[in-house]
């Protein structure tokens, strides 16, 4: 039997169907319908590339000469029974690749080759979260959001400053480990946790890297490299102001909600106190029905992410609903509904778990 990998255009998203998508990006992948024997069978979600390339890996072919090269660098995960390859970098138009089955004797393959596609407008900075200019000084990161896929590479930390007061760059704030979403489109950039941190070795010699009362600016260079090798369409600069620290836990008692009119598909809306993490809020906030079962709609955050809208798919019906918080929500300090970012191992608390607020429609 020949080998059922498919590739596809897929649209990777990292947020729940009920929560409008912060960002798309098309991105490809190749599938494998997995064998009821598997013992990836059984799994959701990522798992290491040993495991994956037992299976089946993707390499370049050489199409004068028929060889294949080594396997193509990417993530394994397993999706609705199908063991999905993403590669790191796109695969160029035009190349011929090879996805060969290691686990059957013999060697099932198939061939794909992405067709030359017309000239593409060059990756551009969509959005910086938080999108405020007022933040906490012991804010944790930024999260920045391309128009394409970006090219993977540390250098990108030098490329992205933080601009003081004084005109002068502030050193080495970044923790220098790539984080990016499953298509390269999203950078999370985390300053050193270390510098944020009171009481620890790197803050107090280095200090910490925003101050309150003063001004900076984040710094994108255009020379940053997209997946194809090309340059940004042009950088980008994003000023902020550092307000107070925010150490105490996240208290969802002091969100405002407004509740929407029985038979009508008008927007149940929550107001925030302070900035809360978009991404984080989409991947673990849901909204109960009386019933008890989940309701589907968009969800859509507000000016500055202080508020979140959400419009059911059906008209409310009359009754008792429940917006299910996880406990990950957090603000921009990492202060979660849990516990503060920061904890007193001596007098630490009990850790909150799931929340729940009601609303009534009627």
């Amino acid at each position: 039997m020949n080998i059922m990998i498919t590739m596809m255009a897929a649209l990777l998203i990292a947020v729940p169907p009920l929560f409008q998508p912060l960002d798309i990006s098309p991105g490809v992948e190749v599938r494998l319908p997995l064998d009821a024997s598997s013992p990836l069978k059984k799994k959701t979600g990522a798992v290491s590339n040993d495991d994956g390339e037992r299976i089946f890996y993707v390499g370049l072919l050489n199409d004068e000469t028929g060889k294949i090269g080594a396997p193509l660098f990417g993530k394994y995960l397993v999706r609705d029974g199908m063991l999905v390859f993403i590669p790191s970098q796109p695969f160029s138009p035009g190349k011929t690749y090879r996805a060969i089955r290691i686990d059957t004797k013999d060697k099932d393959f198939t061939q794909f080759k992405l067709p030359l596609s017309k000239p593409q407008d060059a990756v551009k900075v969509l959005k910086v979260y938080p999108t405020t200019d007022r933040v906490p000084a012991n804010l944790l990161k930024f999260t920045i959001v391309f128009s394409g896929p970006m090219r993977q590479s540390k250098t990108i930390f030098d490329s992205i400053e933080l601009v003081g007061p004084e005109g002068k760059s502030v050193d080495d704030p970044w923790r220098r480990t790539e984080l990016w979403n499953d298509n390269d489109t999203r950078l999370t950039l985390w300053f050193h946790p270390g510098r944020v941190k009171l009481g620890v070795n790197l803050r107090e010699q280095l200090g910490p890297p925003l101050e309150p009362g003063k001004t900076y600016t984040l710094r994108i260079s255009g020379e940053l490299l997209d997946a194809s090798g090309n340059k940004l369409a042009q950088g980008l600069e994003k000023k902020i102001i550092a307000e107070d620290e925010v150490r105490k836990r996240l208290d969802v008692n002091q969100w405002k909600i407004t509740s929407p009119g029985m038979q009508s598909k008008a927007a149940l809306i929550i107001a925030f106190p302070c900035v809360i993490d978009p991404y984080l809020f989409a991947r673990e906030v849901t909204v109960l029905g009386p019933t008890g079962k989940i309701i589907t709609g968009k969800g859509l955050m507000g000016l500055n992410e202080k508020s979140w809208q959400f419009v059911p798919d059906e008209p409310w019906q009359a009754g008792e609903y429940i917006i299910r918080i996880g406990s990950e929500v957090a603000d921009l300090a990492g202060n979660t509904i849990s516990r503060p970012f920061e904890v007193n191992l001596e007098t630490l608390e009990p850790l909150a778990g799931v929340q729940r607020l009601k609303f009534l429609v009627n």
